[in-house]
């Protein structure tokens, strides 16, 4: 039986982990993330994983909520996750309102969908992954006002 790899597929809050954090330490350019809400694990868990990639070059950019803006969750937990971030090099951009949830890898390897992927994870959220840069310049657009080089 041959092994096939699948490029696009869909995911949920019980399978997605795996994949999403390979895809992050085999990251050889960028690395953005766009996730209304943040939770120390799993912030703990993104340094541990980018810390290498970083070292090699790749660049790191965080999306979230102002924490001024958070409805749920500690505003003085937020300002500490930013600065842990912001400490090893992770770009963090603060936005009053995060509507978009996605992960965008190398310009054109896309998770989107319902997940907060640095955040607490609902049982219903899923995700699509799936390989095109025109879609991950359309996100990159919509959430930073990025241009892609593409």
């Amino acid at each position: 039986m041959q092994s096939k790899q699948i490029i696009n597929a869909i995911y949920d809050s019980d399978n997605y982990t795996e994949k999403f954090e390979q895809d992050i330490v085999e990251a050889e350019k960028m690395i953005a993330i766009s996730s209304p809400d943040i939770r120390q694990d799993k912030i703990d868990r993104l340094l541990f994983q980018v810390k290498g990639r970083q070292k090699d070059g790749v660049k790191v950019t965080v999306i979230i909520t102002d924490p001024e803006e958070v409805v749920y969750g500690s505003t003085d937990v937020c300002y500490e996750l930013i600065s842990q971030m912001r400490q090893v090099g992770i770009n963090v951009v603060t936005k009053a309102e995060v509507e978009e949830r996605f992960a965008v890898i190398d310009d054109e390897l896309v998770w989107h969908g319902g997940m907060n992927l640095l955040g607490k994870a609902d049982i219903w959220d899923n995700l699509m992954r799936i390989k095109n840069h025109h879609v991950a310049a359309e996100l990159l657009e919509i959430a930073l006002g990025i241009a892609s080089k593409l």
